[in-house]
């Protein structure tokens, strides 16, 4: 009997665990994910596969828990009368289990974690989608994004990766930051409000803040870099993909929002970002037929107005026309 008590000494914590499962199992208490974890190791240790076939699996279950037993009330000497030759096989494997308690444990855990996943969340076009996390925290999501939930969200720190645009209210919880990662840039806060837009085919990052303090960082030229310390109220921060520049503005945070309202907010776009927005605020194709170029910007916001009116508003503002047919806006 030396080996159990070199284990128990030598895992003393994971010995623990395992009597509690043990005892829970022969008491039949165990949860479903304990009993898998105590039946699967008994059975990978062979007992009974090619011994008496009468005895069934509710008999081998039945002598696994005697052992169990006995080894729980350590009463186990060499004249214990019921270890008959034909027992002899459950002693043993009673033995094995014990000596192998660590590797019930970790099954046990690991079935644990595996219970918990990611959890991937989409919009199409032309879809708004208003989320409601475990913590207390709200995101509504813009159309054509994806936010993936970490699957250990909550227990050290809170993490979430953004594809695209959303606008955050995160719960308050200083002992637990909240991570937003998009792209390059990861946003920490611990209590705020403020809107991400990181749609992939757009040429920068866009954090603008509401309410609260927000830390931004980048990765710059293959090194992790502090951006922005602490954001408040009305700032914005700009990270351009292509040469890992920052613009740092004071702006009204209401119109980059807008969107959270249906409404349209071209904000400092060339052509080529107006087609794309365009096409992900009416959810239908938008061809471009305009040579891109970088150094033409425009601004303007939209309420209600029809998509005629914008049209016709940014055919003048941009000296291009926009034209709608078929079902698609051609810009020429």
């Amino acid at each position: 009997m030396g080996v159990i008590s070199i284990v128990v000494m030598s895992n003393k914590k994971n010995q623990q665990e395992l009597k509690a499962i043990l005892t829970k199992y022969i008491n039949s208490q165990a949860s479903l994910e304990e009993q898998e974890a105590v039946n699967s190791w008994y059975q990978s240790l062979g007992v009974g596969d090619e011994q008496d076939p009468a005895l069934n699996d509710a008999v081998l279950k039945d002598k696994l828990k005697q052992s169990i037993q006995l080894y729980l009330r350590r009463k186990i000497t060499g004249s214990n009368h019921w270890l008959r030759p034909h027992y002899l096989k459950y002693a043993a494997a009673c033995l094995l289990l014990i000596t192998a308690g660590i590797v019930i444990y970790s099954r046990v855990t690991a079935l644990r974690e595996s219970a918990k996943k990611e959890i991937v969340l989409f919009t199409g076009r032309g879809e708004h989608k208003q989320l409601h996390l475990a913590d207390g925290s709200e995101v509504l999501l813009n159309v054509g994004s994806k936010l993936v939930i970490s699957k250990d969200f909550g227990d050290k720190r809170r993490d979430v990766t953004l594809i695209g645009e959303a606008f955050f209210k995160v719960a308050k919880n200083p002992d637990k930051p909240f991570f937003i990662h998009s792209g390059n840039l990861e946003t920490r806060v611990v209590g705020t409000s403020f809107n991400i837009n990181a749609y992939p085919d757009l040429e920068k990052i866009k954090v603008a803040v509401l309410t609260g303090k927000v830390k931004v960082s980048g990765m710059v030229n293959g090194h992790n870099k502090i951006l922005a310390q602490g954001m408040t109220k009305g700032a914005t921060l700009s990270f351009y993909k292509a040469t890992g520049n920052t613009e740092l503005k004071i702006e009204d945070t209401e119109l980059l929002t807008a969107w959270s309202s249906n409404k349209l907010y071209i904000d400092n776009a060339t052509i080529s970002d107006i087609a794309r927005q365009l096409q992900r605020y009416y959810n239908i194709k938008v061809v471009n037929t305009v040579a891109a170029n970088l150094k033409d910007r425009y601004t303007i916001s939209f309420g209600k107005e029809s998509m005629k009116v914008v049209l016709q508003t940014l055919s003048v503002l941009t000296r291009r026309k926009f034209v709608y047919a078929d079902n698609q806006i051609t810009i020429k």
